[in-house]
């Protein structure tokens, strides 16, 4: 019997962002709920992240904070040279900046807000609906996606947003074989309203986050199957945040606010309340990401 998925979230507002105490802020310079600063937000994450600041701004008032969009790769080597007190991105370390880490021996901290996912993504004439892990690797690894596809003959080049893009690192993070480079040919395309309209003109594959594909109904995620880590075979579902929550999509992409230091300054109070306040959940869920500590209600629709 075919069970529908869950595809229905309800946040609970569960938990409650305790604020400091508001008296003597005048006199206290860069306290975890007072002072200015700038945090640096990945591009694709600047849309969501400005929508949940005014929340923020409400709360606390004698906190001055300033949004600056960068790209991924130039916002961790705006933190590591210092440039930077706070980063957000929708990404882990990738292995030379973990190297780097390693060797400053600094006490670096990572405040996961939220969750995304990566996903591959073709218009929506193209008859691929469905790929498994193995056929993607192999397809980023080398192979022909005409191999796969033989109802349309697709465009071998995979089309990316850039290789400082989180994109990129996730799919070096799923798709590296032994950390080597991706023998797969790629075309760039930084403007990310660009890339979209270039794939409804053309046939192509290309990779997205989800919670930037799903946004538009002109375009079609692939939906992937793949083998768990109990060795049962999950068949390909929809593309929807629901199995993030389920830990059931099989591409997760995680969005840390990274510090470098283990002072709880203002850049500190900003990412956890970005974090923790339930208010903010909902308004990023909204925006098409998953808060990671806020609680589900997944309701089967009939």
């Amino acid at each position: 019997m075919k069970v529908k998925p869950f595809i229905s979230l309800i946040i609970l507002l569960s938990t409650c962002f305790v604020s400091c105490e508001q008296g003597q802020q005048d006199e206290q310079i860069d306290t975890p709920v007072s002072g200015k600063d700038t945090v640096y937000v990945e591009d694709i994450l600047f849309p969501y992240i400005s929508a949940a600041k005014p929340r923020y701004d409400s709360v606390f008032e004698h906190a001055d904070i300033t949004l600056i969009p960068v790209n991924a790769r130039r916002g961790m080597s705006m933190l590591f040279a210092d440039s930077a007190h706070c980063v957000i991105l929708s990404r882990d370390y990738l292995r030379d900046e973990d190297s780097i880490k390693t060797v400053l021996k600094l006490p670096f901290k990572q405040i996961e807000i939220a969750k995304d996912g990566l996903v591959f993504f073709v218009n929506k004439t193209i008859p691929l609906d469905t790929l498994n892990i193995k056929q993607l690797r192999d397809y980023v690894n080398g192979s022909s996606i005409n191999t796969v596809q033989k109802s349309t003959t697709l465009d071998e080049r995979l089309i990316i947003p850039s290789m400082q893009s989180s994109e990129y690192a996730a799919l070096l993070h799923y798709f590296s074989v032994k950390d080597k480079s991706l023998p797969v040919k790629t075309t760039i395309i930084e403007d990310r309203i660009q890339l979209k309209r270039h794939i409804l003109a053309n046939k192509a594959v290309a990779i997205g986050m989800m919670s930037d594909i799903l946004k538009d109904t002109s375009l079609k995620p692939i939906r992937i199957g793949y083998v768990d880590s109990s060795n049962k075979r999950i068949p390909p579902q929809i593309v929807h945040p629901g199995f993030i929550v389920q830990n059931m999509y099989p591409l997760i992409v995680p969005i840390f606010a990274y510090m470098k230091n283990e002072k709880q300054n203002l850049a500190w109070g900003f990412a956890t309340f970005m974090e923790k306040d339930p208010e903010v959940q909902k308004i990023l869920l909204k925006e098409g990401i998953v808060p990671t500590h806020a609680r589900y209600n997944l309701i089967r629709e009939d």
